[in-house]
């Protein structure tokens, strides 16, 4: 009888070991497989589900919502630096507009002024669209 209870002894702290393996070795899988799946998926054009989301990849951060440089109506991944440039390119244009009509007032170096960044917005607004804003960078 004491064979027999040193068996069943053995057998249940066996099986407790064994689930409590395959528990903390699926837990793990999770925990690790996760991060490296999700971080790669994400850059610019991917597309995403939930807007305004955001996701850091590495020492970049992305946020899901419409590129204001590529013509789509799916939410995508979109690095954050793109959206607040875009919004300090609008706002450029508009303070250009309120400055337009005083500038001229200045005569010829007031308009070469305005010339100056008219030229300015234009090499940035361009350099958004090719390298900064572009899908897949």
């Amino acid at each position: 009888m004491v064979c027999f209870d040193i068996n069943v002894k053995r057998r249940t702290v066996v099986r407790k070991t064994l689930v409590i393996v395959g528990v903390t070795s699926f837990l793990f899988s999770l925990t690790y497989a996760m991060p490296s799946a999700y971080g790669s998926s994400i850059k610019n054009g991917v597309n995403c589900t939930k807007a305004s989301a955001t996701a850091k990849v590495g020492a970049k951060v992305y946020v899901c919502s419409k590129n204001p440089y590529v013509k789509s109506n799916r939410l995508t991944w979109v690095l954050s630096s793109c959206i607040k440039a875009n919004s300090l390119l609008k706002q450029s244009r508009e303070e250009y507009e309120n400055w337009e009509g005083l500038v001229k007032l200045a005569g010829p170096d007031g308009e070469k002024t305005l010339a100056d960044l008219k030229a300015s917005i234009t090499s940035l607004e361009d350099s958004m669209k090719t390298r900064a804003c572009r899908r897949g960078a």
